[in-house]
């Protein structure tokens, strides 16, 4: 299976990555930007290299040929999650979902504490309604106060990345997140990848959605924000930004790039 793992193009790939995250054809598409029959297409296609019947069986097969390592193809430079254990504690485990991840697949992505690679996959789309994974997962009512107040929060956040002041947005970030990458690995990540995305021109708020709960994390107040952002190196750029109440305020723990 590995052999024919290899054959896949990066775009079948990716479009197989998103099977993992619990997408359908309709919600990759709209992930991706492209047409359900091209997502359709791509699946097929791998499909028939792997062998298989079915889109999610050659999802799995693709991640048990390509694991650890399924998230993307190329590291860089930053820890791995640890290998699970056959009965792992759930306060391993939880620290396992923070470890941070960066990498290139499909064009620039960056992520920083995989709760916001679960929260992906409950992000609206482009029918606007939210795609758990697994387990349903309860939203708040909506708030457009709140909703104003954290999205402003995000965007202020998200301009420190712009003004190249890592250090302030470390500070700036939740306790899990600074529990799972310190100031000096955050700047060594973060630095690099936005210097090779390039300046701003322009930041969009995308969708809004109000969690009470993440996979691997306890239940409690969560605002899952995505921005519509030009880079001078990305112009279609997705940012997503993952806030969690910590007391009474707001703190980021999770973001990434797409």
């Amino acid at each position: 299976m590995n052999e024919r793992s290899q054959t896949l193009t990066e775009r079948e790939k990716e479009t197989l990555r998103l099977l993992l995250a619990g997408h359908d054809a309709k919600s990759a598409a709209s992930a991706l930007g492209l047409s359900v029959h091209t997502v359709n297409e791509r699946l097929r296609e791998a499909r028939r290299k792997l062998g298989v019947s079915s889109s999610r069986e050659a999802a799995r097969a693709m991640a048990r040929a390509e694991a650890p390592n399924f998230l993307g193809d190329k590291q860089l430079g930053v820890a791995q999650a640890a290998a699970p254990s056959p009965e792992p504690r759930p306060s391993d485990q939880r620290r396992r979902l923070g470890s941070p991840l960066v990498w290139l697949s499909g064009g620039m992505v960056m992520m920083l504490a995989m709760v916001a690679a679960v929260a992906m996959t409950m992000a609206p789309h482009g029918d606007g309604q939210a795609r758990p994974a697994k387990t349903p997962v309860a939203y708040a009512a909506a708030d457009t106060a709140s909703d104003k107040a954290t999205t402003e929060f995000a965007q202020a956040w998200a301009k420190l990345l712009d003004d190249q002041r890592w250090a302030d947005s470390w500070k700036a970030s939740g306790g899990f997140f600074r529990s799972q990458v310190d100031e000096a690995k955050w700047t060594a990540m973060a630095q690099p990848l936005r210097q090779q995305l390039g300046a701003v021109s322009s930041r969009q708020v995308k969708s809004v959605s109000s969690p009470r709960s993440l996979p691997g994390l306890p239940d409690g107040e969560y605002k899952i924000i995505q921005f519509a952002t030009a880079f001078a190196n990305k112009a279609d750029a997705v940012e997503t930004v993952v806030l969690a109440r910590e007391g009474g305020d707001w703190k980021v723990e999770g973001y990434f790039i797409r």
